[in-house]
């Protein structure tokens, strides 16, 4: 018999992202035969995301494009997985026939009884499986998960359960084997990262992860992503001032600042703690880049309470923002909250704080022109970047070499924006010290100065 070929869409966050890839580790121990492209596939697993309105309605509508698959090609399987298939099994069972299988979150293994596979003792959460799907030089290392947090607005503990930290032995021996194979670059990533050990060891432990990690060699940056606001604590803020392989780049989602919101949404700190605690992270961290998300129009937001969180944006001047409208989620305890705000209104408040963030952002970015950097070269710009400032305009290509996607320690991959380098004899995951010579949007562009 010849090998099941199996095909993975892949939906939603980094962190289902990392399913994805240990869900393709599993198939590839079992025998099966990784492919490209769905056509070509005899199974099709599709990752799903159920987050937010957006994300669901991103995923259904996958699931109907490849369902037609099952017409056109000889695709003989269609199974959904992720926080979707966790959250509605049932409805997409009945609602869409072309699903062969519906797995949840919990029965991922029975994934390789479903397409075919040769039974194995082997699970899908375990680390020693997984295919990369990031780059070679870059990779997110799950530390967690679920969460305990209760936000309102939130369906993630009912989706992925309670808050479960990896033993720390087996984070970092993941981490060995993401460095063997090539990544210099490990990006921690959780629900809530910063509480990593609480449940596990009775105390928080990310700084103690963090000194883990740094020993591994050559790993190169360690960036902490999906910290939140209300659960640092000294030692970490000390660790990622003196650990020279921990970037200064932290991921803070504050989501508000006026103090009624915050409690509304559950958010466990208030207007003033989140305002020392970015001031201390200043004074302690120097040369530091903040990212934040925030959300606007959540049920009880005013005029009033939309100004302040306005006024607190532009006086603390994050390096990076993300900014997402209200989105109400069944079986949220916001979901019921009186005082909702019109979709009209939303757009126009997350356009009043994506204009100012855009100024803030390239304000920060002309401060490095004529200044030195050290970047993560990602590859050669391809057709989709021509387009990028600087890639191929002169005078700043002429005589410079070719045009190199790259980032600095201030953009994370796949959220922020990138350096256009200028040089001869790159590749792929070096690192290389450039010379900033142009700020244009959200881009820097540079010379190599090697």
């Amino acid at each position: 018999m010849s090998s099941p070929k199996v095909a993975l869409i892949s939906l939603g966050c980094t962190k289902n992202l990392v399913d994805s890839e240990k869900i393709l580790g599993r198939m590839v121990q079992g025998g099966a035969v990784l492919c490209q492209d769905p056509s070509t596939a005899d199974t099709l697993i599709i990752n799903t995301c159920g987050f937010i309105k957006e994300a669901k309605e991103e995923s259904i509508d996958t699931i109907l494009q490849m369902a037609k698959l099952k017409e056109e090609a000889h695709l003989k399987k269609l199974i959904v997985t992720g926080c979707l298939a966790q959250r509605y099994q049932e409805d997409l069972l009945q609602e869409i026939p072309e699903i062969d299988h519906v797995v949840g979150l919990e029965r991922l293994d029975s994934l390789v009884q479903f397409t075919g596979l040769r039974p194995s003792n082997g699970s899908c959460h375990e680390e020693k499986y997984s295919i990369r799907l990031t780059p070679r030089h870059y990779a997110y290392l799950k530390i967690s998960e679920g969460c305990d947090n209760r936000c309102s607005y939130c369906a993630i503990p009912a989706i992925r359960g309670a808050f479960r930290s990896r033993p720390m032995e087996n984070l970092l021996q993941e981490a060995r084997q993401l460095v063997e194979t090539g990544a210099r670059e490990i990006n921690i990533i959780a629900q809530d990262s910063t509480l990593y050990g609480i449940d596990l060891y009775g105390r928080q432990r990310l700084h103690e992860l963090l000194q883990g990690l740094s020993e591994i060699r050559p790993l190169r940056w360690i960036r902490l992503l999906y910290t939140h606001p209300a659960h640092f604590y000294p030692a970490l803020v000390r660790e990622i001032a003196k650990n020279e392989k921990v970037v200064k780049y932290i991921d803070l989602p504050i989501q508000h600042i006026n103090d009624n919101i915050l409690r509304k949404m559950g958010r466990g700190i208030n207007h003033r703690g989140i305002e020392e605690l970015i001031d201390g992270l200043r004074k302690e961290v120097p040369g530091l880049f903040l990212r934040t998300t925030v959300i606007v129009g959540f049920p009880g937001e005013g005029e009033e309470e939309y100004k302040e969180l306005l006024g607190f944006l532009e006086k603390t001047a994050f390096e990076r923002l993300g900014a997402f409208c209200y989105s109400r989620e069944e079986g949220t305890v916001a979901a019921s909250m009186k005082g909702s705000v019109p979709q009209k209104i939303k757009r126009k408040r997350l356009k009043g704080i994506m204009e100012l963030q855009q100024r803030i952002t390239f304000e920060h970015n002309a401060r490095w022109v004529g200044r030195d950097l050290e970047v993560l070269i990602e590859g050669p710009c391809g057709q989709e970047e021509a387009n990028l400032p600087g890639a191929g305009q002169a005078p700043y290509h002429h005589g410079a070499g070719q045009a190199w996607l790259a980032r600095f320690y201030g953009d994370a991959p796949e959220a922020d924006g990138n350096v256009v380098v200028y040089g001869s004899g790159l590749a792929q995951g070096e690192f290389r010290r450039v010379s900033v010579i142009l700020a244009e949007g959200y881009n820097l562009v540079a010379r190599c100065v090697e």
